[in-house]
C-alpha cells in the first residue's frame, strides 16, 4: 500500500517547480550579506569620478516602470574601473530601499590565465551565495543560468532586489549568462574590453586630470601618513608626476606607496628618477602591484597580428597617429590595419580620437609597447623606413599643393585634390612630422631629416608654428652640414631667417640670410640666390632699412626674370612695392603692384594675385583713394583659393579695417579689427596684434572715446614692448599722448611725446623725431599762454 506524502513548504521565496522525493524545501536567505558575498572595501581616497559615479547610480535605480539595466565600465588596465564599480556598489547599498536583497560580487579575473573564473564556475558561486545547496545546482552552464535568473527574479518580485557586480569580465559571449534577465535586477560590470555588444549603458573610464591626479596622490599619501605635506609643499612637482603617469590611478597609488616608504624623500627626487623613460615602468612596481604586470595581462590575450601591430605602434614619433600612417608602418592595407586598430581599441590599448581615423596611446602603454618591441624580433627598421618615406612623400606633395601654383594647375595628386585637403593633412600630422624630423636628426639619419625639413618648414613658417619651425630648421641645418650639402643648408638657413624675422629677432634673421647668400655665391647658384635676396629684403624692411630692402627685392626680381621665373619675380616686385609704400613713393608702388597683379593673374597664382591686390589697396589708401582701396580689399578677400592661410587673411582683414577707418565707417572697422586680432592672438603673433590694437585705438579716438583709446594704446604699447619694436612703441606713445591731452593729462602727454621723439630718433626715423619735438614745443607754448 502506497503511503501518503504531505508537503509543507514555507518561510522562503520560491521559484520554478519544486522537484522532490519526499520533503524538500529550497529557501533563499532573507538578505544577502555583503561581506559574505565578497564585496571588497572601498579604497581611500577616491577622486575624480563624480560624473561616472552619478551616471552609474542613476542607471542602477529602477525607473517608474520598475525596470533597470546593466552598466559596463570599460577602460585601460589600471585606470580605476574596479574602484569605481566597488564605490558605486557600496553607495547603492546605502540607498534605502534600492537593493534590500544585498549584493552579489564575483571577480572573474578575466585576463589572468592562472586565476580566470569560468562562467560556469561563477554561476555555481553565485547560486551558492543565493542559498542553493550544492547538490541542487545543475551541472550545465545553461541550466545554471536559468536557475540563477529565476532566483534573482523571485527575489526582486518579493521586494528583495539584488545588485550583481561582475569585476574584470572577459570578452566572451558567455558573459551574458551572468547577467540578470528579469528586467528589474541591476548588474554592474567592469572590463578591459568595450563590451558594447551587451544591452548595457557603456561608460569608458579616462585618465585623471592634473588636479584629480594630484588630489589622489595627496590623499593616498596622507592615508598612510596623515601629517604628510609633500604634495602641498611641491604642487608643481606633483603635477609633473601626474603627467609622467599619464593620470593613471594605479601608477599614482604606487608612487604614493613609494613616497610613504621613505617620508624624507621629496617629490622632486622621485620625479627625477621617474623622468627616465627607460626605467619608468620598472619603477612603477611595489610588492603585488605593478603597472607592467597589469599591462601584461592584456597583452597576453592578443592574437599574433594584434600583438605585432601593438609593438610597432610605439615607433610612431608622436602619441597620436593616423590609420594611414600606421598602415605604412605595419606594411599592410589600410583596411586590414584599421580592423586591427579597432581590435586594440576594444581592449583600450589604443584610444580613438577625433576625427575618426586618428588614434592615441596612453603614455605608459606606449612605453610598455616600446619595451615589447625592444625585446622582440620584429624587423622594425623596415617598418620605420616605410613610415618616414610616407611622411616625406606626403609632406612634399602637400606643401607643393599649397604653395606651388604650377602643381595646382596640373591637378596635383589624388592624395590632395585641393589646397584645403593638403592644409588639413599637414595640420593633422604636424606633431608627427616635427617629431619625425627631430628624431631623424638625433639618429643621424641626415638624408631623411633634410628631406622632411625642407617641405615641412614651408608650411610651419606660413602657418605661424614658429617654435616648431625653428626646431625643424635647426635640425635640418645640422644634418645638411654633416652631409656637406651646402645647397640644402642655404635653403634651410634662409627659411630660418624668415622664422627669426617673425620671432622679431631681426639681427639674427639678417645674419642667417647673409650666410645663405654667401653659400649661394660660392656655389654660383643664382636662382637660389634670388630667393634668399627676396627673403633678406623682408627682414631689412622690418629693420626699417627701406632702401636696402628695395634694392634686395629688385635684385631678386632681376635674377628671377633671367631664369623665366615669372611668379617669383612678381613676388619680389610686390615686396619691393610694399616698401616703396612705406617710403611714401605711392605712385611708383601702385604701378609696380598693378604689374605684379597682372603677372599673378595670368600665371593662375590666385594667392599671389590676392596679396598683390591687398598691397595695392594700401598704396591707394595712403594716396587718398579710400573708396578704391576698399574695393581692392574686398576683391582680395573674395578670391576663391586666394588668402587661404589664416594668418595672411588676418593681415588683409586688418588692412581692410584701416581703409574703413579712413572712410569713416568706424563700427565696420572695429569689427574687422577684432576679427583680425582674434587670429593674431590665437597664432601668438604679438607684433601684428600690437599693430591692430593701435589701429583700434585710433578708431576710438575718431569716435571721441578717449578713455577707450588710452586703454587700447596701452595694450598695444605693452605688446610692442614684448616684441622689442622701438618704432612701434614710439608710434603708440604718440597716439597715447594725443588721447591723454584730450582728457586733460597734459604733463603726462608731454613726457610721452618726448619719449616718443627719442625712440623715433634711435630707430633712424629722423623725420618723425623732428616732427614730434616740434609738436612738443608748440604744445608747451599753447599750455603756457
Amino acid at each position: 500500500m502506497t503511503g501518503t506524502v504531505h508537503n509543507d513548504i514555507s518561510g522562503g521565496v520560491y521559484f520554478n517547480a519544486v522537484v522532490q522525493g519526499h520533503t524538500v524545501a529550497l529557501t533563499l536567505p532573507d538578505r544577502l550579506d555583503p561581506a559574505l558575498a565578497g564585496l571588497p572595501r572601498c579604497s581611500i581616497p577616491f577622486t575624480g569620478r563624480r560624473s561616472p559615479l552619478e551616471q552609474i547610480l542613476a542607471a542602477l535605480a529602477p525607473a517608474r516602470e520598475e525596470s533597470a539595466g546593466t552598466v559596463v565600465v570599460a577602460g585601460l588596465a589600471g585606470v580605476g574601473k574596479t574602484q569605481l564599480v566597488i564605490q558605486a556598489a557600496h553607495r547603492a547599498l546605502q540607498e534605502e530601499g534600492l537593493f534590500p536583497g544585498g549584493v552579489l560580487f564575483v571577480d572573474l579575473h578575466g585576463y589572468d590565465a592562472d586565476r580566470r573564473v569560468s562562467v560556469k564556475r561563477a554561476l555555481g558561486t553565485l547560486l551558492g551565495a543565493l542559498g542553493i545547496p550544492r547538490e541542487h545546482i545543475p551541472p550545465g552552464t545553461e541550466e545554471r543560468a536559468l536557475v540563477y535568473r529565476s532566483a534573482l527574479g523571485a527575489l526582486a518580485a518579493a521586494g528583495r532586489r539584488v545588485l550583481v557586480v561582475l569585476d574584470d569580465a572577459p570578452a566572451t559571449g558567455k558573459i551574458r549568462h551572468l547577467l540578470p534577465g528579469d528586467g528589474t535586477t541591476a548588474a554592474l560590470v567592469s572590463s578591459r574590453h568595450s563590451l558594447t555588444e551587451l544591452d548595457a549603458l557603456a561608460l569608458t573610464l579616462r585618465e585623471l586630470s592634473a588636479d584629480e591626479g594630484r588630489e589622489l596622490l595627496d590623499g593616498a599619501l596622507q592615508a598612510a601618513l596623515p601629517e604628510d605635506s609633500r604634495v602641498a609643499d611641491e604642487p608643481d612637482e606633483a603635477d609633473r608626476l601626474v603627467t609622467l603617469c599619464g593620470g593613471l590611478p594605479l601608477a599614482l597609488r604606487i608612487l604614493a606607496s613609494l613616497l610613504g616608504d621613505v617620508p624624507t624623500r621629496s617629490l622632486s627626487h622621485l620625479r627625477r628618477d621617474y623622468e627616465d623613460a627607460h626605467s619608468r615602468l620598472a619603477l612603477l612596481s611595489r610588492e603585488n602591484r605593478a603597472v607592467t604586470a597589469a599591462f601584461d595581462l592584456s597583452y597576453r590575450r592578443l592574437t599574433k597580428e594584434q600583438a605585432k601591430l601593438f609593438r610597432l605602434i610605439s615607433l610612431h614619433p608622436a602619441p597620436e597617429f593616423s590609420t594611414e600612417a600606421t598602415a605604412h608602418l605595419y606594411g599592410e592595407s589600410s583596411k586590414k590595419t584599421e580592423l586591427l586598430l579597432l581590435d586594440l581599441a576594444r581592449r583600450h590599448l589604443v584610444e580613438p580620437r577625433e576625427p575618426y581615423g586618428r588614434w592615441q596611446q596612453h603614455s605608459l602603454v606606449r612605453l610598455y609597447s616600446r619595451e615589447k618591441l625592444r625585446v622582440g624580433n620584429d624587423s622594425w627598421g623596415d617598418s620605420l623606413a616605410r613610415l618616414l618615406v610616407h611622411f616625406h612623400q606626403s609632406a612634399t606633395l602637400a606643401s607643393a599643393r599649397l604653395f606651388d601654383p604650377t602643381a595646382a594647375q596640373t591637378g596635383g595628386t589624388p592624395l590632395f585634390h585641393d589646397r584645403p585637403s593638403a592644409l588639413q593633412w599637414l595640420e593633422t600630422e604636424r606633431n608627427s612630422l616635427v617629431a619625425a624630423t627631430i628624431w631623424a636628426a638625433a639618429a643621424e639619419d641626415d638624408l631623411m631629416c633634410i628631406a622632411l625639413a625642407v617641405p615641412l618648414s614651408d608650411f610651419l613658417v606660413e602657418a605661424r608654428y614658429l617654435d616648431d619651425a625653428h626646431s625643424v630648421l635647426v635640425a635640418g641645418i645640422r644634418s645638411a652640414r654633416r652631409q656637406n650639402d651646402s645647397f640644402r643648408e642655404a635653403s634651410l638657413l634662409t627659411s630660418l631667417g624668415m622664422v627669426l624675422r617673425d620671432m622679431r629677432k631681426l639681427r639674427k634673421s639678417v645674419r642667417a640670410h647673409r650666410s645663405a647668400i654667401k653659400i649661394c655665391k660660392a656655389r654660383k647658384e643664382r636662382r637660389a640666390l634670388a630667393g634668399v635676396l627676396n627673403n633678406l629684403g623682408l627682414s631689412l624692411h622690418e629693420q626699417r632699412k627701406f632702401k636696402q630692402a628695395v634694392a634686395a627685392h629688385n635684385r631678386a626680381a632681376h635674377l628671377f626674370k633671367q631664369f623665366g621665373a615669372k611668379i617669383q619675380a612678381a613676388q619680389a616686385l610686390s615686396n619691393a612695392a610694399e616698401t616703396l609704400t612705406e617710403l611714401g613713393h605711392l605712385q611708383e608702388a601702385s604701378r609696380v603692384l598693378r604689374k605684379a597683379a597682372k603677372i599673378f593673374q595670368k600665371q593662375g597664382d590666385l594667392r599671389g594675385y590676392a596679396k598683390s591686390l591687398g598691397s595695392l589697396a594700401k598704396a591707394e589708401r595712403n594716396n587718398g583713394k579710400t573708396e578704391r582701396a576698399i574695393e581692392l580689399h574686398k576683391q582680395a578677400l573674395d578670391i576663391t583659393d586666394g588668402l587661404f592661410m589664416p594668418h595672411e587673411r588676418a593681415i588683409e582683414v586688418s588692412n581692410f579695417a584701416s581703409a574703413l577707418t579712413a572712410a569713416g565707417d568706424f563700427e565696420a572697422a572695429l569689427a574687422a579689427q577684432q576679427e583680425a586680432l582674434s587670429v593674431f592672438e590665437q597664432l601668438g603673433d604679438r607684433h601684428n596684434a600690437a599693430m591692430t590694437l593701435g589701429n583700434m585705438a585710433l578708431v576710438r579716438q575718431s569716435q571721441g572715446n578717449w578713455n577707450g583709446a588710452v586703454r587700447l594704446h596701452t595694450l598695444a604699447l605693452e605688446a610692442f614692448l614684448e616684441c622689442n619694436d622701438n618704432h612701434g612703441m614710439a608710434t603708440e606713445i604718440s597716439g597715447l599722448a594725443s588721447a591723454l591731452l584730450q582728457i586733460g593729462h597734459n604733463t603726462e602727454a608731454l613726457e610721452n611725446l618726448e619719449l616718443a621723439a627719442d625712440l623715433f630718433d634711435r630707430t633712424g626715423d629722423k623725420e618723425s623725431a623732428v616732427a614730434t619735438l616740434e609738436f612738443v614745443d608748440l604744445l608747451r607754448g599753447q599750455l603756457s599762454s
